[in-house]
């Protein structure tokens, strides 16, 4: 019997990953998260992985289970086409039953037979903005997504869909949140340096970058130095 997360604990599930986001966590691991959780949530998905396509812009994977997921999904990159890449496009899931006998993407069915244990393939879109993503589920047999599963998969994609632009409003607030200190560590080194060498503030950011720049650190490190010790590091005080 296939032991799979039922309807209710899969939304406690998906509530528990977006307190996560909530909390500060990083998006990429709660991605990573989600596929796995995907295996768990889906009957007959054995590997799952989110491709995002950026326009104009080659696709990449946003997180994947294993090396298997991982491998399916890059040789449709590297061919330029196969069910994940059409799911990102389209909004409409795109289901393989049997690889070795599909026909519209005959090469990539072919080398995935011969490099994956995956037998079947079942893609999900799940947004447009601000790029073009997809859920994708491997299964290890012939027709592993059927009725059952298409259901269980489509439920699991619309959990999904929001989890992932939580997670892109959590990143965002993240990068956000580490520019605004790094700009007050540096606005406080440049104070300290006006002080210790009675300077004005555009000279005092001159002695930052330069110090920067002599000793291959970056700024915000040399920033944290000078907050720490008052000063410049010695080998690059005037």
């Amino acid at each position: 019997m296939d032991h799979r997360t039922r309807p209710a604990d899969l939304a406690s599930e998906f509530v528990a990953l977006n307190e996560y986001l909530g909390d500060g966590s990083d998006g990429a691991d709660a991605l990573e998260r989600l596929v796995k959780l995907a295996v768990a949530s889906v009957p007959g998905c054995e590997w799952a992985g989110i491709t995002a396509w950026p326009v104009q812009r080659n696709p990449r994977s946003l997180a994947a289970t294993d090396r298997v997921a991982m491998t399916v999904d890059e040789l449709q990159y590297a061919l330029g086409d196969g069910p994940c890449l059409v799911a990102a496009k389209e909004d409409e899931p795109v289901r393989i039953p049997d690889l070795s006998s599909d026909e519209r993407w005959p090469g990539f069915g072919r080398l995935t037979v011969q490099r994956t244990p995956v037998r079947s393939i079942l893609s999900f879109h799940l947004g447009d903005a601000p790029e073009r993503t997809a859920l994708n589920l491997y299964g290890g047999s012939p027709h592993a997504f059927e009725g059952e599963s298409v259901a269980a998969g489509a439920l699991f994609a619309a959990h999904a869909r929001v989890l992932l632009m939580h997670a892109g409003h959590a990143d965002q607030a993240a990068h956000l949140k580490e520019a605004l200190a790094s700009n007050r560590r540096i606005g406080m080194a440049i104070g300290i340096l006006m002080n210790v060498h009675k300077v004005d503030e555009d000279e005092a950011f001159a002695l930052l970058r330069a110090t920067s720049q002599n000793l291959n650190l970056k700024l915000r490190t040399v920033a944290d130095d000078v907050a720490r010790t008052g000063t410049l590091p010695r080998s690059s005080q005037p």
